[in-house]
């Protein structure tokens, strides 16, 4: 079985961007396809977020929710907002809900 992804092959209509997966700050399901954003953009690809998490380096990324794959090194904080929601806070000042269940994992992946 191949390693983990080194970059992602992103298509933003004509253009084909090819991006490090160091760069990679959120993997999100939407619909039929996951939202890549990455170095300030967002590109859609045609897949599960299943598909694109098993293929991402499990000691950089860590699914938090359901619709969620985060980047370790873009994680400034944890925000709490509810008895047990917790809301993980980015770089860049966007937010993003970590399930109880992605919560224990990103405690985990933290603690190495």
């Amino acid at each position: 079985m191949p390693g983990p992804l080194e970059r992602l092959v992103l298509r933003d209509g004509a253009r084909v961007d090819v991006v490090p997966v160091d760069a990679v700050d959120v993997v999100e399901a939407q619909d039929d396809c996951v939202v890549v954003r990455a170095k300030g953009r967002r590109w859609r690809k045609t897949s599960t977020l299943q598909e694109v998490a098993e293929r991402l380096d499990p000691r950089r990324f860590v699914r938090v929710h359901r619709c969620f794959v985060l980047n370790l090194a873009s994680i400034s904080g944890l925000e709490t907002y509810a008895k047990d929601s917790r809301l993980a806070v980015l770089r860049d000042g966007s937010k993003v809900p970590v399930s109880r269940a992605g919560y224990a994992r990103l405690r985990q992946l933290m603690r190495r």
